[in-house]
């Protein structure tokens, strides 16, 4: 079976736009390398307060689109326990979670809400090229915004 379209740009943009940004040691920055429907950024700066170890180091799991990169990823993963009490975070009871997303939960996970119309051009505009456009590190940004604004509160 060959290579996907979709896999083939979420390497490309692991390699040519997130890893040189946010480390290229081993683990750092991983991605599913059967099918691209995941990235994962590990040990990312938030507000140490959000964090239960107050170290401010977070991991942030991007589940990526089928139709990526003309829709975007729409909510992201991090990790159990951070100290939010808003709407961003759903509890791990929420009966309408699917099988899939449960695990995450069971596994550590949490989900918090982030639209890519909050990107900040104020929409979600790919391009053909991975480094150019919105991209996965487009939407990282919106991630650790997202964070970085409720560890103000």
């Amino acid at each position: 079976m060959g290579e996907t379209a979709l896999l083939r740009r979420v390497r490309d943009e692991v390699f040519h736009v997130v890893a040189p940004d946010y480390g290229t040691e081993p683990g750092r920055v991983t991605f599913d390398q059967k099918e691209g429907l995941w990235v994962c950024v590990k040990r990312l700066p938030v507000p140490p307060r959000l964090t239960k170890t107050g170290d401010g180091l977070v991991d942030v799991l991007m589940l990526v689109p089928m139709a990526y990169p003309q829709v975007p990823p729409d909510g992201f993963y991090c990790d159990a326990g951070l100290r939010i009490t808003n709407h961003y975070f759903l509890g791990w009871r929420d009966k309408y979670y699917p099988e899939w997303q449960k695990q995450l939960i069971e596994n550590g996970w949490q989900w918090f809400c982030a639209h890519a119309h909050n990107v900040p051009n104020g929409t979600w505009r790919p391009s053909n090229h991975p480094g150019s456009g919105d991209n996965l590190m487009s939407y990282l940004h919106l991630c650790l915004g997202i964070l970085g604004k409720e560890g103000k509160k």
